[in-house]
């Protein structure tokens, strides 16, 4: 048998991260996948959907390029081709990230694995049918000997009880991202971060989209004035939006919804319908009760250095139910793999008090930090993207930054507006390292930036703002 000194079970983020992580700190390393390599991630959700976002921004600009004084009198969208683009960006990812595995010397094996112990892993090799995704078997079979065992075997799209799959109208977030032809009409079935991301790609690129959600508001996990100015923009775009509205049957085409709060009944006919109520981790419970691992619902039971109950065996990404946000599971497979490697010293812990949470809607919406209930000792502040400068050149004054400090520091930040993806991470920092905000606002900011409004938001929090007024 092959030896290691670990060997992973899923190469999506979490999983190719802790795999590099070991082999750059020395280990020998396989990883076991039995989809493409990648993961959700690269192959049916951050990737392709970004890619897709991506042509939906383009679309909208040359829309609105006559604002620019550039005049498109006729363009079309080529659906097909937007899906070829999507495509070829997937194949890309997944095909650096394959390189960058070997270049670390991690071996790669394609097929299911079976963990018949916390020391060893056996493969059952198969290939994977780019059109179907089913996995061809081959009939052979190899067990390796390992010294743990990570398991990163990712998450799955929620689907209600109620929902027949078999309906050719209803799909998942998994199938939409693979469509090779636009759908005339969709109905999203969910408010949160995946059905505004589709919203939002489908809605510019020409679908007739419906959003139906269940809560009074969509993204209901964040402040109330980002819900309100994303409902009002996607609803100004077309896009309509049905809110406290509980999905009381779906099939052929056709959804039927209560107004929870009135009791009206609606229906909406749709070419295809979208189930975008959230994710939750794969679970194998014959597994785990056989090993002895503690599990719950949403996941792997895990402690801050990513161990399971069971020595030796480790859980990282979506499948310990912490987060389904890449991002974290990508720190996670750091951590996992520097305390698998670990020969002295104490282990490094998971902190999952600063995670930046982001929506890739036309405009994105950035959010970090947990905003306090009690507001006595906290200022809010809150400045419009229209008094930026390269807003306004630009013409992207939609939106705003929006600030929760106490004590001269950040504790929470929410954001709408163009790109604020990108300047976020700044936010993040500071709250990360609890940093004086008096200090940050005294930091010269390039200008024109759209960075520029953390300065002048912190400058008008302290009542010194001298680029703008409100």
């Amino acid at each position: 048998m092959k030896k290691y000194d670990a060997v992973i079970i899923g190469a999506g983020p979490a999983g190719q991260t802790c795999a590099v992580r070991i082999a750059e700190l020395g280990g020998k390393v396989a990883v076991v996948e039995r989809d493409f390599i990648g993961g959700i991630c690269t192959n049916w959700g951050c990737t392709p959907s970004k890619a897709m976002i991506e042509s939906a921004k383009v679309a909208r600009e040359v829309e609105t390029s006559a604002n620019y004084g550039v005049q498109v009198d006729h363009f079309q969208i080529d659906f097909p081709r937007v899906a070829e683009r999507r495509n070829q960006v997937v194949l890309n990812t997944r095909e650096s990230i394959t390189e960058l595995l070997k270049y670390h010397n991690v071996d790669i094996y394609q097929g299911e694995a079976e963990v018949l112990s916390p020391n060893e892993v056996k493969v059952r090799f198969g290939k994977l049918n780019n059109e179907t995704y089913e996995m061809n078997y081959s009939g052979a079979e190899e067990t390796l000997e390992t010294t743990n065992v990570v398991l990163a075997t990712g998450s799955k799209p929620l689907i209600p009880g109620f929902i027949d799959e078999s309906d050719p109208t209803i799909v998942s977030s998994h199938a939409l991202i693979t469509i090779g032809k636009l759908p005339e009409t969709l109905t999203i079935v969910g408010g949160g971060v995946i059905g505004l991301e589709f919203a939002t790609i489908f809605s510019n690129l020409g679908s007739q989209v419906t959003v139906v959600e269940l809560l009074p508001r969509v993204l209901a996990m964040m402040d109330e004035d980002i819900s309100a100015e994303i409902t009002h923009i996607m609803g100004s775009r077309g896009v309509r939006i049905l809110t406290n509205h509980k999905v009381t049957e779906l099939s052929n085409g056709v959804l039927k919804a209560v107004n929870q709060e009135t009791g009206e009944e609606v229906e909406v006919r749709s070419q295809m319908n979208l189930i975008a109520i959230g994710r939750s981790a794969v679970l194998q419970e014959e597994l785990y009760d056989r090993l002895g691992l503690s599990y719950t619902r949403k996941g792997i039971e895990v402690d801050d250095t990513l161990t399971t109950s069971v020595p030796g065996v480790w859980a990282i990404g979506d499948a310990t139910g912490k987060s389904i946000l890449a991002h974290c599971g990508i720190q996670q497979g750091i951590i996992c793999a520097e305390n698998i490697m670990r020969k002295s010293g104490s282990p490094r812990l998971m902190d999952y008090s600063v995670v930046p949470a982001i929506v890739y809607s036309l405009p994105e919406i950035f959010s970090i930090g947990a905003v306090p209930e009690d507001l006595s000792d906290v200022k809010v502040v809150k400045v419009p993207f229209n008094v930026n400068l390269r807003a306004n050149i630009e013409d992207h004054t939609e939106g705003f930054i929006k600030l929760w400090l106490r004590n001269d520091r950040l504790i929470a930040a929410q954001a709408i507006g163009f790109m604020v993806s990108e300047i976020g991470q700044e936010l993040t920092n500071m709250i990360a390292i609890g940093t004086d905000v008096t200090e940050v606002s005294k930091i010269i900011h390039a200008h024109p930036t759209y960075s520029e409004i953390i300065r002048s938001a912190l400058d008008y929090s302290e009542g010194k703002a001298v680029d703008f007024f409100l």
